[in-house]
Parts: C-alpha cells; structure tokens; sequence
C-alpha cells in the first residue's frame, strides 16, 4: 500500500501520515521539514506540504530540502506545495485605495509570517517563476500550477479580498536518473541551457 506524507499537517486524513515539528495528537511523526533522515528512499507515493517551503532559508536550506523530500518519493510520485504567492500579496499591498491600513498590515504579515511561535517566521518570497526553478533544481519534472489542490482544508486555498492568496504547484519525480550518464560539459537534461557542471551537476 502507498504511503502519503503530510509535511506541516495538523488534522488527520485517510492515508496521510502527518510529519509536523510540533508534537500534536495527530502527528505521526516529529521531525524538521528539513531532515526525512527517518525515512528510506522511495518509500511514499505523494508528499503534501501547504505554507511549509517559505520557512527555508534560500541559502541552500530551501534547495536541499526539496532534495530530501524527493529522496523519499517513489519514481512517479507526486509533491504538492503551496506557499504565499508573493506576486500576488505584493499587488495587494500596494493597492492603498482599496485596503485600510488593518488589512495592508495583515497583508504584511502574509508575507513575512504571523509571528505566532518561533517557527512562524518566513525567510523567502515565492511566486512561480522562483518555485518552479527551484524545484527543477532540484530535480523534479512536469511542474504544473493548480488554482487549488481539493486535497486538504488550509492555506492552500485560503482567500482574501476574493483572491487566492497561495501559489499552488504540482511537481513529479523522475522515472529515470536522466543524468545518470551526463558528462560535465553536456548540456543539462534539465533543459535549463546551461551545462550540467553549472547546473545538476555542480559540486557544491
């Protein structure tokens, strides 16, 4: 039977085990988003993770991360992430005759986290041109932008003033290690037109 991770979830759900770094009633399993150390590799079908990417750091925590959660997929499965979409907060905020000052400041706070306990804390800003070159970064394929995943009842899908705040992406692994046999100064089978030392390759 497939396995399922939720990353960040707090309520349960069939077939979803619950991966949170706060113990809670429902959680499965008490671990950073960061190190899925516990786990082998390939051992889910999807991994879920709403509001969860822009608590890491750009500086190589982010990246390194999505490497990790890809580990743990099988070949064909499937990683939904939600995060702000920061194109979209950004217009919000500026729009200084449509919204008072209250709901500017809570717009403000949508993007760099409410604060609430010491991990609600955001240290990136996403929209979809940065997520997606991250994610085939780290070497994840067929990135695709949904409207809302239908998966779960959270941030994914919150709204305000009528517009989805969240920037929705499903993104699969790789059936195949394309670049199993890449020589250094081959061009990337990521597509991304830079050669593969500079790009998948590259020796950090």
């Amino acid at each position: 039977m497939s396995r399922k991770l939720h990353i960040g979830g707090k309520i349960p759900a069939p077939g979803w085990e619950i991966l949170n770094v706060i113990p809670g009633p429902y959680t499965d399993h008490v671990y950073n988003a960061n190190d899925l150390s516990q786990f082998t590799d390939c051992i889910f079908s999807e991994i879920y993770a709403s509001h969860i990417v822009e608590h890491l750091d750009y500086k190589g925590e982010l990246l390194s991360t999505l490497k990790e959660w890809k580990r743990v997929l099988e070949p064909g499965g499937k990683i939904y992430i939600s995060v702000p979409d920061v194109d979209v907060l950004a217009k919000l905020f500026l729009e200084k005759g449509r919204l008072t000052f209250g709901e500017r400041f809570h717009v403000m706070r949508m993007i760099f986290g409410g604060h609430v306990d010491a991990y609600d804390y955001h240290v990136v800003g996403l929209n979809e041109e940065f997520l997606i070159s991250f994610l085939r970064d780290a070497g994840f394929e067929s990135m695709g932008k949904v409207d809302e995943f239908g998966i779960f009842q959270d941030t994914s899908s919150m709204r305000f003033k009528e517009e989805l705040i969240s920037l929705n992406l499903i993104a699969v692994k790789p059936t195949e290690d394309k670049y199993k046999n890449t020589r250094r100064n081959d061009p990337c089978p990521c597509n991304s037109g830079k050669k593969y030392k500079h790009c998948h390759g590259k020796i950090a």
